[in-house]
């Protein structure tokens, strides 16, 4: 086991930088700015306060969460060669990797060979530095890559058919414990004092086939092998043993194996290395490569993605279904809060058994309409009943409901996009006890920021790849590492499930909406905002054209069904809305054909020579006899009941059946009593009547004083959004390229004159640091172990100079040791005026 290397600063390493950076084109300079936003707002004094800002710890994490596994790959193995003490070449960076610096990718030219690709992202990010041809860190980036969850490869580590040879002599027990580190969220596997004599047994197997290290978590802790491993703290507490596995064997246990040899160089030893190096080529796919489950089935990706935007569709009509049937139940029986916020189980259930749908399919549901703003929580009535702070739609619902399929889709789209509450997590234990509500308080990380990672990386695949349900979590891993080591991947697998459900994802290919979502409003783009979610008219044709075409024509059916085999046009769709009932939905939709729903035609007005003649007009198929027969029955009893208002009463012209009434279980129900041999009066409301007579298999309908029919209907719950106290924060806009560079304009003058003044030349110069600068150096020397004078001056203004090595930097103080003494010191960090480089020759 190499041990770690030494942490002093190194004294031609980081004051460099600034220089460097000063050095750059403005092009550079706002890609820079661009990549990382929070280090140009608010816009820098200077560029020696840009390059501090780049050297904070948390602009520095930001960064490292944005990269890719091969870039966080490529930056691990450049630290692992000492990239913070001094340049490295990168041909020996290449050389470690297994690949040429120059390698051709297998589709692609030189330029977006992963390699340099990666390299030139890292450069721009301002993580890597210094001259073209090598490669150099800041300290704060290389003790933020010996915590990141990479592992660089080790020289003679065995790679491409060496590496096969030794997995197919590997156990079972060995195997399994290096695919379990592999799926894990970080490459480091505990052996802890619990640990079985098998597992102790598979780990010393793998490390005797040179496919894993075994040591401890205090050498972890240090920097793991070579001073550039994953930290212990991944692994577990404390002293201990862990398991950290090669780079290519992590590789061929997370990826399966690559179709050639992956590198002469790692697979060969050092003489293969030497050989490696002077040729400057390899054989076969590396660990850069994207792996074999990004490749296509078969080269058709436009058609793959004409199929996919298709299902999409389908998948699309299917949710709008859904939600009117929730915005239905939800008019006449709204959904209660608890009082601490939210919307119980209990209500959950009642509301899915009056809108036909499964409760797990509720919060989804729920929270996307909710962000929509076609529901909202607050005070209705159904009649003459009043709720109190409850769940209803808005009159912005019914809007919603009158428009196109495609402009619907659009708006819950976009609502899901940036909705702050994540459906996914909703009965989830909560840490004091409890679980989550729907429509309560969000938990969790932001889940917008989950979909953007999930949906990107799927976005970024072919497709017509289609790499499977068990290979999504590698498929995000590979796209954000840093992110997966935290987030895991029940975030991956439950947005990819509320994806598909939404029409965005097919089984595991992104459509035409999800990658516009990923890219942002190619308008906003245009004008220097990107990143920016695209409008609904933006969104809106895309959707438009995964939509299957309406039809105008019908399939009836002998059992009562009819079937329309797309969405059907839109008078004809009221119509038969109407009419049937839906009984499924998607790419084609089923209606049945009951006595209540042709009851619910003849009360709107319909005849039963008009329902006949619809069908008959409409359906491809001779209208079945059975259906002539029920349209006929339902008919000639519709109606013979009249209801009016006595409150309400009903009349008769067949006194038997009067007198039926009278004795059936509504009369007791609504106090029905006898005025006339064909007429009855109630105190019930005429509707309540009507539905009481129907309960009990009586077909009457309502009328007026001049005694035509009359369609009554339930009254519908509607809340108007709460207005909020205050206008809402409007976030900071990213300052875009012409912000930008009028700020390098700032800042290089502001240079300019500070050089003048001071004889410096330029940032870099000599003296110490001041505001961020000096913020930024104590960070560094902490991560590093370094003495730093710090002047500091105290609440009666006089001012002193101490030496301390740092320890910590949080919390508004700094806290450390004094070299000379060893004695503890703690300054408040807003008394800090200055804080400068200790002479390496004192």
């Amino acid at each position: 086991m190499s041990t770690s290397r030494a942490t002093s600063r190194p004294s031609a390493g980081e004051p460099g930088f600034p220089a460097w950076l000063a050095e750059q084109s403005d092009d550079a300079l706002v890609r820079m700015c661009t990549l990382r936003p929070d280090v140009a707002t608010p816009a820098p004094a200077s560029l020696e306060v840009l390059a501090s800002r780049l050297r904070l710890p948390a602009s520095t994490a930001r960064a490292m969460g944005t990269l890719s596994w091969p870039e966080l790959l490529v930056l691990a193995t450049a630290a692992a060669l000492g990239a913070d003490s001094g340049a490295v070449p990168l041909s020996a960076v290449a050389e470690r990797l297994g690949v040429g610096s120059n390698r051709k990718n297998r589709k692609n030219d030189d330029d977006t060979a992963p390699f340099p690709t990666a390299v030139a992202r890292l450069r721009d990010l301002a993580l890597i530095w210094g001259e073209e041809d090598g490669a150099r860190l800041v300290p704060v980036t290389a003790s933020a890559i010996a915590a990141a969850p990479v592992v660089a490869p080790h020289p003679g580590e065995p790679g491409g058919p060496s590496l096969e040879e030794a997995w197919a002599g590997l156990s079972a027990p060995a195997s399994g414990v290096l695919e379990a580190i592999a799926r894990g969220r970080s490459p480091v596997g505990a052996l802890g004092a619990d640990a079985s004599e098998s597992v102790r047994a598979a780990a010393a197997e793998l490390a005797a086939a040179g496919l894993a290290e075994i040591t401890t978590g205090v050498d972890a802790v240090a920097g793991g092998p070579g001073g550039r491993g994953p930290a212990g703290d991944r692994a577990g507490s404390g002293p201990g043993e862990v398991v950290i596995p090669r780079a290519h064997a992590l590789d061929r246990a997370r990826h399966g194996a690559r179709p050639a040899a992956a590198s002469a160089a790692t697979a060969s030893g050092t003489a293969s290395a030497s050989a490696s190096a002077t040729t400057g080529a390899t054989s076969g796919p590396s660990l850069l490569d994207l792996p074999a489950w990004a490749d296509p089935v078969e080269p058709r990706t436009g058609r793959a993605a004409k199929n996919a935007d298709a299902s999409g569709g389908v998948a699309a009509l299917d949710l709008l279904h859904r939600c009117d049937s929730v915005l239905a139940a939800l008019s006449t029986i709204p959904l209660t809060t608890l009082k601490a916020g939210g919307v119980g189980v209990r209500e959950l259930r009642r509301v899915a058994r009056a809108a036909q749908l499964e409760e797990s399919e509720l919060p989804l549901l729920l929270e996307v309409l909710a962000a929509a703003g076609l529901i909202a929580v607050g005070d209705t009535e159904v009649g003459d009943i009043a709720y109190d702070s409850v769940w209803a739609p808005t009159e912005a619902a019914d809007i919603w409901s009158a428009r196109d399929p495609a402009r619907r889709w659009a708006e819950l789209v976009l609502a899901w996009w940036s909705m702050p509450r994540a459906p996914w997590r909703v009965g989830a234990e909560l840490e004091g006890g409890g679980t989550v509500p729907a429509l309560g308080d969000p938990v969790g990380p932001p889940p917008a920021a989950e979909r953007a990672r999930v949906l990107g990386a799927l976005a970024r695949l072919d497709p017509a790849a289609e790499p499977g349900d068990t290979l999504l979590p590698e498929v995000v891993r590979w796209f954000s590492p840093v992110w997966f080591s935290r987030a895991g991947g029940s975030p991956v697998t439950e947005t990819v499930s509320e994806a598909r459900r939404l029409g965005l994802v097919v089984v595991t290919t992104a459509t035409s909406a999800a990658r516009m979502l990923v890219d942002g409003s190619p308008a906003a783009a245009t004008a220097g905002a990107p990143g920016t979610a695209p409008t609904v008219e933006e969104l809106e044709p895309v959707l438009a054209a995964a939509l299957p075409d309406p039809v105008s024509e019908v399939i009836v059916q002998a059992d009562l069904t009819i079937l329309a085999p797309g969405p059907l046009v839109p008078e004809l769709a009221a119509e038969f809305a109407l009419l049937a009932d839906v009984e499924s939905a998607g790419a084609a939709t089923t209606y049945r054909v009951t006595e209540s729903s042709l009851r619910r035609a003849l009360d709107a007005g319909r005849t039963a020579s008009g329902v006949r003649d619809l069908l008959a007009r409409t359906s491809v198929t001779p209208v079945p006899q059975s259906l002539d027969y029920l349209v006929e029955d339902v008919a000639r009893r519709h109606g013979r009941l009249r209801v009016g208002t006595a409150l309400s009463f009903v009349r008769c012209d067949d006194p038997s059946l009067v007198a039926q009434v009278l004795g059936s279980p509504a009369a007791e129900k609504c106090a029905l009593r006898m005025v006339a041999p064909t007429v009855l009066i109630s105190q019930a409301r005429p509707l309540d009547l009507v539905e009481a007579l129907r309960e009990d298999g009586y077909a009457p309908v309502v009328e007026d004083t001049s005694g035509a029919v009359v369609a009554l209907s339930r009254p519908v719950a509607r809340v108007h959004a709460s207005s909020p106290g205050r206008a809402p924060r409007i976030p900071a806009r990213a300052p875009g390229p012409a912000d930008l560079r009028a700020a390098l304009a700032a800042m290089r003058s502001a240079d300019r004159v500070r050089a003048a003044r001071t004889g410096a030349g330029g940032p870099g110069g000599a003296g110490g640091y001041t505001g961020e600068a000096a913020i930024a150096r104590l960070h560094e020397a902490a991560s590093t172990g370094s003495a730093v004078t710090v002047s500091v001056v105290d609440a009666q203004g006089r001012s002193t100079v101490r030496l301390i090595v740092p320890a910590s930097v949080g919390g508004g103080r700094v806290e450390g040791i004094e070299p000379d003494t060893a004695e503890a010191v703690t300054l408040p960090l807003h008394r800090v005026i200055s804080v400068a480089d200790v002479d390496p020759t004192r």
